[in-house]
């Protein structure tokens, strides 16, 4: 089974939105920290980030949600990878996030990631009938301290390493002590931060179909 040592343990996700993470739980030895060492050699699997879903404007002291996909491009299966980021600067030290049931989190710095539970098979090659996915999903909320102004920055995607049989539970360190290659993928992302009593502006709802449309409800009388 493909597991880090070292992390926390409780902070397996039971709910679709659920789970509050404190940044002081964070565990320092399995954490990613920053992206893996280049290398010319080719990744066995290549990530594409989809369906980013997050606010362009949002007021001082609120909060942000992130949501994202990434899909397995191939050539090969990723068994032993993460999903997450790098969080935005100026943030509370809490934060709720939303996953595959059995996914488990860590947060240490800036950095969050999460490793989901399936195997992710190249998405040309997948076979739903046997039950393989190629693509996983997360949904990360924060909340902004309150005097945080400008730009709130995130980045979104995942990580990659390429673990050969028998090495599933070393953690980061000892990988790189092994030469084991890993890889980076994410999507810069940008909320502009309105200072509070700012208007932000709201999309008004779509206009029914025709075959939506509202029945009438007058008011009645005493």
């Amino acid at each position: 089974m493909r597991r880090m040592s070292g992390m926390l343990a409780g902070l397996t996700l039971l709910a679709p939105f659920a789970v509050t993470v404190p940044a002081a739980a964070a565990a320092p030895a399995a954490a990613p920290a920053a992206a893996p060492a280049a290398t010319k050699r080719a990744p066995y699997a290549n990530f594409k980030i989809h369906n980013v879903s997050y606010p362009k404007k949002v007021k001082a002291g609120g909060k942000i949600t992130y949501s994202f996909q990434i899909t397995n491009l191939g050539p090969h299966s990723a068994d032993y990878y993460y999903i997450g980021g790098i969080l935005p600067k100026g943030i509370v030290t809490k934060l709720k996030w939303g996953g595959p049931k059995g996914t488990d989190c860590f947060w240490e710095g800036r950095e969050f990631w999460c490793w989901p539970p399936p195997i992710l098979y190249p998405d040309k090659d997948v076979d739903p009938d046997q039950g393989q996915v190629s693509s996983t999903w997360l949904t990360i909320q924060i909340t902004l301290l309150k005097g945080t102004r400008g730009t709130a920055t995130a980045k979104l995607g995942a990580i990659t390493y390429d673990v050969p049989t028998g090495a599933e539970n070393l953690d980061k360190r000892q990988l790189k002590e092994l030469g084991i290659d890993g890889w980076i993928t994410t999507r810069t992302v940008k909320t502009k931060i309105i200072a509070p009593g700012s208007r932000v502006y709201v999309p008004p709802p779509p206009r029914p179909k025709a075959d939506r449309t509202p029945d009438r409800n007058r008011k009645k009388g005493t």
